[in-house]
């Protein structure tokens, strides 16, 4: 089993199966622990890491959104579940492969 899909079967016992202890105050599900999640990471200082490694503190990662063709889009989403990845993973591989080869050396 892979860390994503570890991840995912945690993620599936504690939104459903997981028992709570009787009138807890402290545990949340749902929108509502959602909602303390993005407040969290608000606090924390703002969201994801940066996908470079050498990026300063606070430094985001650019991000590029594209449309797919629905064909194409399942083909991803197909690679990425075959592989154990997330689509995005996939993407960001296959557009660093595709710069390597028709990048200019510097």
């Amino acid at each position: 089993m892979t860390e994503h899909t570890d991840h995912q079967a945690l993620s599936e016992w504690a939104e459903n199966e997981m028992t709570l202890p009787k009138n807890s105050t402290t545990a949340l599900r749902g929108d509502d622990a959602a909602a303390a999640g993005r407040a969290l990471l608000e606090r924390a200082g703002g969201g994801r890491p940066s996908l470079d490694p050498n990026a300063q503190p606070g430094e985001k990662s650019p991000r590029r959104q594209v449309r797919l063709p629905k064909p194409l889009s399942d083909r991803v989403n197909a690679i990425a579940a075959q592989q154990g990845r997330r689509p995005a993973d996939v993407m960001r591989e296959a557009i660093a492969e595709y710069a390597a080869h028709h990048s200019q050396p510097a």
